[in-house]
């Protein structure tokens, strides 16, 4: 597995501990006006449709869903198609007490400015879903029937110092302009973004943001994580235990591959030095060890595997060397 494998790995791995239903409870009643008014286990066990929850795959097909029929992607002829981290589909108590349905699409942000604000795409995310529940526009079609879309964005990356420890909410309002109506903000407010600011050395005093944090750390060990989870009130179940302790081996081996990585730059660098010297300047080992104040063993070795290797490039003597332990 090389580094980019793991890394895919690693973010598959972060997306099903977000897809967990107690760790997206716990976002609904902290940020969705909706659930202000719910008690956490009612979230967690009645209103999240659990069977609903979509993590995206790597090289999912086109087309793919679930029991239910929601697929995390939606496609528009024309268009690019849109692959969701999470989706999956909710109820909420509105007025007269009737259930009303949601849809929710949670992303996992680590640039937090990748060439453009996170806002229009977040609203062009939750837009997407929301057209996809229209299979079909005619005369017919009820638009009545629309269900509300939340895209959540939980930038932990490169967010700046001004910005950390911030969550916006941005919502579709009604603004009366000449005289007063009344409408139930079922009827118009279909679209929401909500974006949470954090990164792993942020200090956070919301509960909920620790939480997230927690997760996402690459700085504390599974002993660590499951300790700070207990102590801010989770449910440490098996499967936030498994969860977590995946990530963190799979941070282990990305950050080992890494720093190999960069010694095995360090020494094509190297090789690179050594290789001008001795066959371009034609310096001797000897020559060449005075001059870079080097060891002549260490010199002698890769001028004999410059010449043994006639033609090999300075990263495969390179890795020569490294699996030498040289």
């Amino acid at each position: 597995m090389n580094m980019e494998e793991g890394k895919a790995k690693y973010d598959q791995t972060m997306k099903e501990l977000l897809a967990d239903s107690q760790v997206l409870a716990w976002i609904l009643k902290r940020f969705v006006p909706e659930y202000q008014n719910c008690e956490l286990e009612d979230i967690e066990k009645k209103y999240i449709q659990s069977e609903t929850i979509m993590v995206s795959k790597i090289g999912v097909e086109q087309g793919s869903e679930n029991i239910q029929g929601i697929r995390n992607e939606d496609a528009v002829q024309g268009e690019a198609t849109v692959f969701y981290d999470v989706l999956f589909h909710v109820w909420y108590p509105g007025m007269n007490g009737k259930q009303i349905g949601m849809y929710l699409n949670l992303e996992a942000q680590s640039d937090y400015y990748p060439g453009y604000p996170i806002e229009p795409r977040g609203i062009y995310y939750a837009a997407r879903r929301l057209t996809a529940q229209l299979k079909k526009i005619d005369k017919d079609t009820n638009y009545g029937a629309l269900q509300k879309v939340y895209s959540i964005w939980l930038c932990m990356g490169n967010v700046p110092v001004y910005e950390e420890n911030t969550v916006s909410l941005y919502s579709l309002n009604k603004n009366d302009i000449i005289g007063k109506t009344k409408r139930n903000e079922e009827i118009y407010d279909l679209m929401s973004v909500l974006i949470m600011r954090y990164n792993d050395k942020t200090e956070l005093k919301d509960k909920t943001l620790q939480m997230l944090q927690t997760l996402s750390s690459d700085r504390l060990s599974k002993e660590e994580k499951l300790e700070k989870l207990k102590n801010l009130g989770m449910r440490v179940d098996d499967r936030i235990e498994e969860g977590v302790g995946k990530m963190c081996n799979m941070g282990d081996y990305i950050e080992a591959k890494a720093i190999k990585k960069g010694m095995l730059m360090g020494k094509e660098r190297e090789v690179g030095i050594l290789r001008t010297q001795l066959e371009k300047k034609k310096r001797t080992p000897k020559e060449t060890a005075e001059l870079l104040d080097l060891p002549l063993g260490y010199i002698q070795t890769i001028a004999d595997m410059l010449q043994k290797y006639a033609g090999a490039s300075d990263l495969q003597i390179a890795e020569r060397l490294m699996n030498m332990r040289i």
